[in-house]
């Protein structure tokens, strides 16, 4: 009896050993269902970070922290819960920051941090103009949920830009990599590869799509949600001056020039309610003379008028019409709508797509 008891204690040790890591994977695998569930259908929240500290218990070397927020809801005073998640140390929160967190909408003790590409909880760059713990934020906005895919300093310093898909591929989390080339007016396309988590279809290779670049850091990229433009995309083999960056910028940032009508053909407009108003659609063949001294060239354009004053002022022979160009690529230019006195016709686009 002695010598089973000797024999089976080490044993009995061995499988309690075993019993207790089975069962704090099974705690984790339980809590990191939960957080799957809340990433789907929390709903998004502001709150600021009370404290945060070590629970001890870690997973794969990333520790398990333990969360006390005060939930800020407008025209209500701070609601103060404690959740637990596993963070990675190089992308702790700090005590006193502001974060999005998504908190489950049947049970308002539940939360978790918003996810980021870096695995950190997005902190909320806005803070309000007396100091105070709150600012305006648009919970309600479906585009709040892809906000929180960017980092917080694209969120505040990002300008709009345009690329192009070289390549995507997956990467061994959930976010993807994308090498893309960006255009730009007057500058040479640039390559580089970002890294980021896309929610909904993913862009294909060759597709032209918008970024946010960060104003002082160029390398800092990411895809732009398309919910900030209503839905928008890039329509395959249209022109390269889009409405919303190319456009715009070769108008303001364009080389000038001075374009002579060489020809001008009607074209047919497909649209019969927009040729009713006066629309009208003309193919152009100019000669460009750019105002620095290079040497003229010829290019055509294919540009649509909104009134006949200004087919008849532009899409005649002989006129001469201002022209802005890329010089890194000559044959992309646009008459000089500005400096004709019509101000600039994508503005109306833009507060179509880009409101507020």
């Amino acid at each position: 009896m002695e010598d089973f008891l000797l024999i089976s204690i080490p044993v009995l040790i061995a499988i309690l050993a075993v019993g207790i890591t089975l069962l704090v994977i099974g705690v984790q695998l339980a809590k990191l269902r939960k957080r799957r569930q809340l990433l789907q259908h929390g709903e998004i929240a502001v709150a600021r970070l009370v404290t945060i500290s070590q629970t001890g218990t870690s997973i794969n070397d990333v520790p398990e922290m333990r969360l006390v927020v005060d939930v800020e809801r407008a025209g209500e005073p701070p609601r103060r819960i404690t959740f637990a998640q596993l963070i990675d140390l190089g992308s702790m929160p700090r005590a006193g920051e502001r974060v999005y967190i998504l908190v489950d909408p049947k049970d308002a003790n539940r939360a978790t941090l918003a996810p980021s590409p870096s695995g950190a909880g997005i902190k909320v760059a806005t803070v309000s103009a007396n100091g105070g713990s709150s600012a305006e934020v648009d919970l309600s906005n479906d585009s709040v949920r892809d906000v929180v895919a960017l980092s917080p300093r694209l969120r505040e310093h990002g300008k709009l830009g345009i690329a192009k898909v070289i390549s995507i591929s997956a990467t061994a989390t959930t976010a993807t990599q994308l090498v893309l080339d960006i255009d730009s007016i007057g500058v040479a396309s640039r390559r580089i590869v970002v890294t980021q988590i896309i929610d909904g279809t993913p862009p294909y290779v060759g597709e032209r799509v918008y970024i946010l670049v960060d104003s002082d850091d160029q390398n800092l990229v990411a895809l732009l949600p398309t919910s900030m433009t209503n839905g928008q995309r890039i329509p395959a083999m249209t022109n390269r001056l889009d409405p919303l960056v190319l456009g715009p910028q070769i108008l303001h940032d364009g080389a000038k020039a001075t374009g002579t009508i060489v020809s001008a053909v009607s074209q047919p407009m497909n649209n019969p309610a927009l040729e009713a108003k006066g629309c009208s659609k003309w193919q152009l063949v100019i000669d460009v003379k750019p105002e620095n001294g290079s040497s003229p060239y010829q290019a055509t354009l294919v540009i649509s008028f909104t009134t006949a004053e200004k087919a008849e002022r532009a899409a005649r022979v002989g006129a001469e019409v201002p022209l802005r160009y890329d010089p890194m690529d000559r044959q992309t230019f646009a008459i000089d709508s500005i400096a004709m006195g019509y101000g600039d016709p994508y503005e109306t686009v833009r507060k179509m797509l880009l409101p507020g």
